[in-house]
């Protein structure tokens, strides 16, 4: 008796355990990781075994268990099935959503979008993260300008850098999947052909209200620093005005983008350190142009230092709330700074 009881007990625990067991499979294949909607890009190489991307879903919160998940992509026969490329998936997808998006077909070309305002090594951390090859690749055909044979490209001082920085055109390019590194940087040279031959590149060569007649270069060096210190119009060619009147009276820029470009950072405010950096770039403590562009800048940029809006302003600076304010003088500045609480350095 006692022996059958505890048989009845075995089987029962078993029983229990079963059902636990494939309730709790059931909750990791149909629950998501978030009941909000939390955007994950993900890249999965070409030639990606289902281990790798396990792995990949892991290191982004995409699944919670990795054995579960090859299990599944097993069960389904889909381990072979798993497709490369750059894909979106959200951390309110479950493990079956997942795996089916993994094992969707992807499209013959593939979509990116360059911001105004990025960087040449930015952009390649682009190209990569949307599957266009390599960061380093696109390092590499963005680093010597005479491996491209543009007029624009004729326009450049000796002295200037060697690189492909300010020409690279921001906007959204659809490239075919696979193709080199250097087919997106041709796209974006040619689009940059686009819009400066529309009458740009020839415009600047005449004096306008603001400015007097410059090289493309120099409105493209200044508008490269525009587009990193406002983003909205018409403070663009307002900006532009003051950098042309600075310029005028062989005042330094005093713009804080190039003091962040030339110590390497891309966000954030400037230090006393960063103010004392040796650097051509440092146009706070160097008076003239930098050497080149230090951005890519968009079409509203280019046209605001090609026509800038003539002012007697010399200084400028944003508040908290995103409002840009100009001054004639460094009273009229500083006092500004104070009314708005913006530290002045």
């Amino acid at each position: 008796m006692k022996k059958l009881a505890a048989a009845l007990v075995l089987l029962v625990a078993v029983g229990v355990a079963g059902y636990r067991g494939y309730g709790w499979l059931q909750w990791q294949v149909r629950s998501p990781i978030s009941a909000r909607s939390e955007p994950v890009t993900l890249n999965i190489p070409e030639g990606a075994t289902s281990d790798q991307v396990a792995d990949q879903l892991v290191t982004n919160h995409l699944i919670r268990n990795k054995q579960v998940f090859l299990g599944y992509l097993r069960y389904r026969g889909g381990a072979g099935k798993l497709q490369a490329g750059p894909l979106e998936l959200n951390r309110n997808m479950n493990l079956e959503q997942i795996t089916a998006a993994l094992q969707a077909p992807r499209s013959a070309t593939l979509t990116i979008r360059l911001p105004e305002g990025y960087t040449r090594q930015m952009m390649a951390s682009q190209a990569q993260q949307s599957g266009l090859g390599t960061a380093a690749g696109y390092s590499a055909a963005t680093g010597t300008v005479s491996a491209w044979s543009y007029d624009f490209l004729r326009d450049r001082p000796a002295n200037a850098p060697q690189n492909l920085e300010g020409y690279l055109f921001p906007d959204t390019y659809q490239v075919p999947r696979g193709a080199p590194d250097t087919e997106l940087v041709r796209r974006q040279l040619e689009r940059f052909q686009q819009v400066v031959d529309g009458g740009l590149r020839q415009a600047a060569a005449s004096p306008a209200p603001g400015r007097p007649a410059e090289s493309f270069y120099t409105v493209l060096t200044l508008a490269s620093i525009v587009e990193r210190e406002v983003g909205k119009d018409p403070d663009r060619a307002i900006v532009c005005g003051i950098f042309y009147n600075r310029l005028a009276q062989h005042v330094p820029l005093g713009a804080d983008a190039t003091v962040l470009y030339a110590v390497g950072r891309w966000t954030g405010s400037v230090t006393q350190q960063d103010l004392a950096v040796d650097s051509p770039y440092n146009t706070r403590k160097v008076a003239g142009l930098p050497p080149g562009p230090i951005s890519n800048p968009g079409l509203d940029s280019l046209k605001s230092c090609t026509y800038p809006q003539p002012s007697g302003y010399l200084y400028y600076f944003t508040d908290p709330h995103g409002v840009t304010h100009y001054a004639a003088t460094d009273g009229e500045f500083q006092t500004q700074q104070a009314q708005y609480g913006v530290a002045s350095q």
